[in-house]
This record gives structure tokens, C-alpha cells and sequence, in this order.
């Protein structure tokens, strides 16, 4: 549920190769969500009001490693200066901490230029990560490459058990992992706000 809003509400992620998308209109609703009902009944029933495909928001993605965020005063952010797939659900998430890094880099630099050179050095360095586990980690979960996806699902279990492991899964999803080692550090007010609720 959102704040103020007791209505509940989710996002599901369906992944095709864009080639097979228009077949995928063709085909109707029907034969996806029988699809979906066979591999997940949960999810089918929460998809029972989807009748349209025109219901379901498209959205194709490629990677973008950009090695200039800005260029004058035009300033790139979110995915138009780091796109990556939406598998690890981190894109809003990476374009709101964009947007404060680059009001705190205005603050802090009288130069729009050093603002601009620092607010990129601040992010990248924290989205790099991101962007190298989305690479890397899309043919394991959208691909049709079978052995691959066999190989996932017998490794990740036993990965999240290795010491550390879990923590950095954990801290990969929730978009606070820097670097290969680091962690982004919450605000106190954050965690106060969450522990409340």
C-alpha cells in the first residue's frame, strides 16, 4: 500500500524478447494469464482484472553505460545516464538518489561544472555495480538459455547461506551496495521511520 492509501497494490514483471511481443498481443490475454496459472496460480489470481493488453505498461531496456553524464547544463539522470535491465528493480530507486546527489553537488560547488564532474563521479561509482550484476546477471533470468537458468536456480540458494552472502543479495535488491565490498549508509531518520513502522 502507498502512504495515505490503504488500496494494495503491486508490479509484475513479465519478460519477452521484443521479437516475440506482438505475437504476444496476437495471442491474447487468455493464453497468458493460462500461462501464468500454470507456473504461478498465486500470481494468476492477483492478475484476474487484467483483460487487455493494452492494460500492462511496455518497456524495453538496453544497457547504456554512458562515460559523460553532462554536457553545459544539460545533466543526465536515472536511466538515460545509466539504463540497465529493470531485473534488479533498482530504476527508480537509482534516478532519486541521482536526483539528491546532484542537489548536493550544486550546493557544494559555486562551479556548475565541478557540481556536475562531482555529482557524476559520486554516482557512478555507486551505480557501477548495479550496472555490472545487470549485464551479467540478464541471461541467467531473461534468456531462454535453459542450463543457465538450471545453474541459477541449484547456485543462488546455497550463495545466500555463504557468510556475507545473503547480506549482499540483500543489499544488491535494496539498491545500498557500493562497489564490491562497501554499503551505502541510511540516514538515521530512515531507519527510525522504518523500525516504527
Amino acid at each position: 500500500t502507498r502512504p495515505g492509501d490503504a488500496q494494495p497494490r503491486l508490479s509484475f514483471f513479465w519478460s519477452l524478447p521484443r521479437t516475440q511481443f506482438e505475437q504476444w498481443e496476437r495471442d491474447g490475454m487468455a493464453r497468458w494469464l493460462d500461462e501464468i496459472a500454470a507456473l504461478w496460480p498465486d500470481a494468476h489470481q492477483r492478475l484476474q482484472g487484467v483483460s487487455e493488453c493494452a492494460q500492462l505498461a511496455r518497456a524495453g531496456y538496453r544497457d547504456a553505460v554512458m562515460t559523460r553524464w553532462h554536457r553545459g547544463r544539460l545533466v543526465l539522470a536515472g536511466d538515460s545516464a545509466h539504463a540497465m535491465s529493470p531485473q534488479l528493480g533498482q530504476g527508480v530507486n537509482m534516478a532519486l538518489m541521482d536526483a539528491l546527489a546532484l542537489r548536493d553537488a550544486l550546493r557544494a560547488h559555486a562551479a556548475t561544472d565541478a557540481a556536475l564532474q562531482a555529482y557524476q563521479a559520486q554516482r557512478s561509482a555507486h551505480v557501477a555495480i548495479y550496472q555490472f550484476w545487470s549485464r551479467w546477471l540478464t541471461p541467467l533470468f531473461q534468456s531462454e538459455r535453459d542450463r543457465l537458468a538450471q545453474a541459477r536456480d541449484v547456485l543462488f540458494k546455497p550463495m545466500g547461506a555463504l557468510p556475507g552472502g545473503r547480506g549482499h543479495m540483500l543489499r544488491v535488491l535494496s539498491g545500498t551496495q557500493h562497489g564490491w565490498w562497501g554499503k551505502l549508509g541510511l540516514s538515521p531518520g530512515f531507519v527510525e521511520a522504518m523500525a516504527a513502522r
